[in-house]
């Protein structure tokens, strides 16, 4: 939602809006010259000539109600994103993990190589600054978001897929569902577009395989035998990595430095190839966009270092991402104790999949599970976060710690913590209040000198 208010300010729109609370987001968008109210009220949205919402804004909101009752067009969020991007050369990448990272890479890379696209992402791109920008290209880069199915909405003309695995389960009924969904966004590819997949994931493998047109290129990438575009020689250093990148079995030109840890990131590098080559452009402008990206906010974010301690965040919620994000600390810190803090996200995933956030802690040698974010879902009764904790201790983890409160995980977590640990905090929610507060406390800040009178 703040994406789409950054890019309709940029475009000269007057925006208004209200939140929950305040945020560092709503102070931003102030600053842009939105007005935004704190809390929610009918009288909001007098003077508006159109109301946009998300999935999250509940049927009975004061807000929608006025709306409704002033006979105000009221625009799901997804239309007014497919408004824009359908009138665009759009690229959307979908998937049920690494949209972020993968749209933020596609649109600093398509950047940097002087073609600017307009974009709206899912997090701060760090070298940008923002989420979301008016370009001055055709390009438009998405993040189609899967969480209610509105990614239907997209007509890309590229569109990429990353994976597909059940989650959402508060919109989803089952596997078939999700894969149903996904099946239509590669379906409404324009004609004569491009589908790159991930051919790692056999679902998405799957989708794309059944997909019966012949005026859509597909192109497959990933890490395993059989992907069309791979990376090679992958050899890891820091907080990044270095391969070589090919296209059907033959190097696209020298070895490329990824700034970002993590196989996963190579992945997600491979389909931001497939698409900048797609746009025109040549594989050093591509290795030039890959090696300046910097990161995303919460995305691996290294809140604090020095010779004693590091301390990171992390948005992943789902059990999939988890894992990809310890393997990724692991190969950082190969010797080093690691002590991953999680904050479950939403009552429905942590029923759903309280069984398989057993197994995705394996490269944590201590987890601490605080309790669930509930996203403004309502408690389901027997749900707590004491879910994933037997699920943890069934699978035989050595250390697993249940604390109720974010301040409570602090306290234990700066009692326990040791020279040379790595610190993660994992979470959709507010958990990376703890990264912060933790970084704060565990890695002073260097003495400031005092200003000349």
């Amino acid at each position: 939602m703040s994406g789409i208010a950054r890019m309709l300010l940029q475009l000269g729109t007057p925006v208004s809006g209200s939140d929950a609370r305040e945020s560092s987001i709503i102070r931003e968008l102030r600053q842009r010259g939105a007005i935004v109210h704190v809390g929610h009220a009918p009288e909001n949205v007098h003077g508006a000539g159109q109301v946009v919402v998300s999935s999250a804004i509940k049927p009975d909101n004061p807000e929608l109600l006025e709306a409704r009752r002033l006979g105000i067009p009221i625009v799901h969020r997804s239309k007014k994103l497919a408004e824009l991007v359908n009138s665009h050369r759009g690229i959307a990448i979908a998937g049920t993990h690494g949209k972020t990272t993968t749209s933020s890479l596609t649109a600093s890379v398509l950047s940097t190589a002087g073609i600017v696209p307009s974009y709206v992402v899912g997090g701060i791109i760090n070298s940008m600054a923002d989420n979301a920008r008016a370009g001055r290209s055709d390009w438009f880069v998405i993040e189609a978001d899967e969480s209610d199915g509105s990614l239907v909405e997209y007509r890309a003309e590229i569109a990429i897929l990353t994976n597909v695995e059940l989650d959402h389960t508060d919109f989803y009924r089952d596997l078939s569902h999700v894969k149903e969904v996904f099946a239509h966004y590669i379906a409404n590819i324009k004609d004569g577009g491009l589908c790159a997949y991930c051919a790692d994931d056999p679902v998405a493998a799957s989708l794309v395989e059944n997909l019966t047109r012949s005026n859509v290129e597909c192109i497959s990438y990933g890490l395993k035998a059989g992907a069309r575009l791979t990376a090679r020689d992958i050899e890891f250093e820091g907080l990044g990595s270095t391969s070589q990148y090919c296209l059907d079995g033959r190097p696209l030109g020298r070895r490329v430095h990824l700034a970002i840890p993590g196989l996963h990131n190579v992945q997600n590098s491979l389909a931001v190839v497939a698409a900048g080559l797609r746009v025109g452009l040549s594989f050093d402008q591509i290795a030039e966009g890959l090696e300046l990206f910097r990161g995303v906010q919460r995305r691996f974010q290294v809140i604090g270092r020095n010779d004693q301690y590091t301390v990171v965040d992390d948005y992943a919620h789902h059990p999939s991402e988890i894992r990809a994000t310890l393997s990724a600390a692991r190969a950082v810190h190969p010797n080093d104790r690691i002590i991953g803090i999680f904050q479950p996200h939403r009552y429905s995933r942590t029923k759903s999949l309280a069984a398989d956030f057993g197994s995705a802690f394996s490269n944590a040698d201590e987890v601490v599970i605080t309790s669930i974010y509930g996203a403004g879902e309502e408690p389901i009764p027997d749900v707590s976060s004491e879910l994933i904790v037997d699920s943890l201790r069934a699978n035989s983890h050595p250390s697993v710690q249940y604390i109720d409160t974010l301040d409570g995980v602090e306290e234990y977590v700066a009692q326990r913590v040791r020279p040379h640990d790595l610190v993660i905090t994992l979470g959709a929610g507010d958990v990376w209040k703890v990264a912060q507060s933790l970084a704060h406390r565990l890695i002073p800040r260097p003495p400031q000198p005092t200003p000349a009178p």
